[in-house]
């Protein structure tokens, strides 16, 4: 060993003993002091040890730390993307399974309603993850992206496919007798994007339209006339709203439907009729003829024609719109003071409804469900706290706290289709069907969960057999209650209300002799009505 080793090795023995451990001491290296002689095999050896590359010294400064962090922030993105890509996915195959009415047909209802709805906006989602998916070559991520994106497309397609053949109901120049001006107020195909928009309708809001008998309880509506400056079409729609004949009321999601109707000339009544307990289906049937009567009656004042009046209606309504327009003349199903009036109609329109409550009973399974024993709710109970903060003031209104039991039909009718199977006949619109039926319209979802689509189907071949003009249209991918949510968006709603306007339209066409006759009755046996607001 050289002097000069043996000089430094002193040097670090000192060094060691004036820092102490932790610093150099006995517990830690120290760096040795470089001298400007260093000696030969010190320097033999510096030249033979490979230089070590530390992280963040070498090249750009923090590239590699910058690096890590973007690849980090990538596989979060990715994830993600994957996540959101199999709800896409899962959302959509909701379309494509029915469901019956039982625990887990109510629990994905409003999600299946929802995705439906919103079909056209999940296939673009898709569309968009899947190709940042394959531009990053994440087939996590761009698989089950696209399979969403295919099944919403396909099922907006075969929505934007189907076609109604109403040359059945109206005759084959029904096209021609339908003014251009409105159609030209008329909603397109799918691909027309959203509901044209329209100027606000007049809307009056809780007009009695007549009252119970035994009660004197008032029977409201509302009503829906054409824009100030459209001019009004001659056709009225009594309108009956989804109820499952125990909850809901008028004004419950159908406003865009109505003021899109409303802007096309025609005059829409929403009526609130009375609900299980408070009355049965005969009480509401009758309620529906009163309106029918008391719209008849004001006919020259609301300016529509008295042989240019519709019954429509959702769910139970479109039940009751069938009845109360087969049955007129049924005096079982008619108010005894509307003895000697006419509450025929010119046509009815259902949206999936009821045809026959038998088959609704099956369908729905409330064999299974429902107990003979079974205790009756408080029908006068609030509903809860959190009901009130979800829904607001209108949960009671609408009684949403009843949803639970509504449907039901034993309490309905008064006991099951084996015990009352007369009663059920009696009650559904299959087993009114004659020659003298009203042109009838026909808007039903082929998964409809709550309303069997095979008994609707069954009372088209009945009404064809009759020969009643009927129209159909079944909607593919398409579940119960398929106008109320999101409409002007809605591929299944945008293809009924394409059908329903058109329907709607070629009946106001029809037969304009009293354009320029007085509508009904003399100016002294008008009553006046107040004027309504605009909206």
């Amino acid at each position: 060993m050289s002097v000069d080793s043996s000089g430094d090795m002193n040097a670090e023995l000192d060094a060691r003993r004036v820092l102490g451990p932790g610093r150099g001491g006995p517990f830690g290296p120290v760096r040795p002091r470089r001298t400007s002689a260093p000696s030969r095999v010190s320097g033999a050896a510096s030249e033979a040890a490979p230089r070590v590359r530390l992280p963040g010294r070498a090249g750009s400064p923090g590239g590699a730390r910058e690096e890590g962090v973007a690849m980090t922030g990538w596989t979060v993105l990715e994830a993600l993307g994957a996540g959101i890509a199999v709800l896409l996915l899962a959302w959509t195959l909701l379309l494509y399974v029915p469901f019956r009415w039982r625990p887990l047909g109510l629990y994905l209802f409003v999600p299946k309603m929802a995705a439906g709805a919103f079909s056209p906006f999940i296939a673009t989602a898709g569309l968009l993850l899947a190709l940042v998916g394959v531009l990053r070559g994440s087939w996590s991520l761009a698989v089950p992206a696209a399979l969403a994106a295919v099944g919403a497309a396909i099922v907006v397609v075969r929505l934007g496919r189907v076609r109604a053949d109403l040359a059945a109901a109206l005759g084959p120049d029904w096209a021609d007798r339908i003014p251009s001006q409105r159609r030209a107020r008329m909603v397109g195909r799918w691909w027309r994007g959203r509901l044209p928009t329209a100027r606000e309708p007049r809307l009056r809001q809780d007009v009695a339209f007549a009252a119970v008998p035994d009660s004197g309880r008032k029977l409201l509506c509302d009503l829906w006339q054409p824009p100030a400056g459209v001019p009004a079409s001659g056709l009225a729609i009594v309108y009956l709203h989804s109820s499952a004949w125990y909850i809901l009321d008028k004004d419950a999601g159908t406003r865009p439907l109505f003021r899109h109707l409303a802007a096309q000339g025609h005059l829409v009544v929403d009526v609130a009729y009375r609900l299980f307990p408070e009355t049965d289906i005969p009480g509401m049937v009758a309620d529906a003829k009163r309106a029918v009567a008391w719209l008849k009656h004001h006919a020259a004042e609301l300016e529509i024609r008295p042989d240019r009046i519709v019954l429509a209606g959702g769910s139970a309504g479109g039940h009751l719109a069938l009845l109360a327009a087969y049955a007129h003349d049924d005096p079982i199903l008619t108010p005894v003071e509307l003895g000697g009036s006419d509450p025929s109609v010119c046509a009815v329109v259902s949206l999936y409804g009821q045809a026959d409550l038998a088959a609704h009973y099956d369908h729905t399974s409330q064999q299974k469900v429902c107990r003979p024993d079974d205790p009756q709710p408080d029908w006068d109970a609030p509903p809860p706290q959190w009901m009130r903060r979800v829904f607001g003031p209108d949960a009671g209104r609408l009684g949403l706290q009843h949803m639970t039991v509504a449907g039901r039909l034993d309490w309905l009718v008064g006991g099951t289709p084996s015990e009352v199977p007369d009663r059920y006949a009696r009650l559904s619109p299959i087993h009114h069907v004659h020659p003298g039926c009203p042109p009838t319209l026909l808007l039903h979802g082929r998964q409809d969960e709550m309303a069997p689509v095979a008994a609707m189907r069954h009372l088209r071949q009945r009404l064809q057999q009759a020969g009643v003009p009927v129209t159909a249209m079944y909607l593919p991918h398409t579940d119960h209650a398929f106008d109320l949510l999101a409409p002007a968006w809605s591929p299944q709603a945008r293809t009924a209300i394409h059908v329903l306007e058109r329907f709607l339209a070629a009946l106001a066409a029809t037969d304009q002799r009293s354009a320029a006759q007085p509508i009904s009755g003399s100016p002294a046996e008008r009553v006046a009505l107040p004027q309504a607001p605009s909206v």
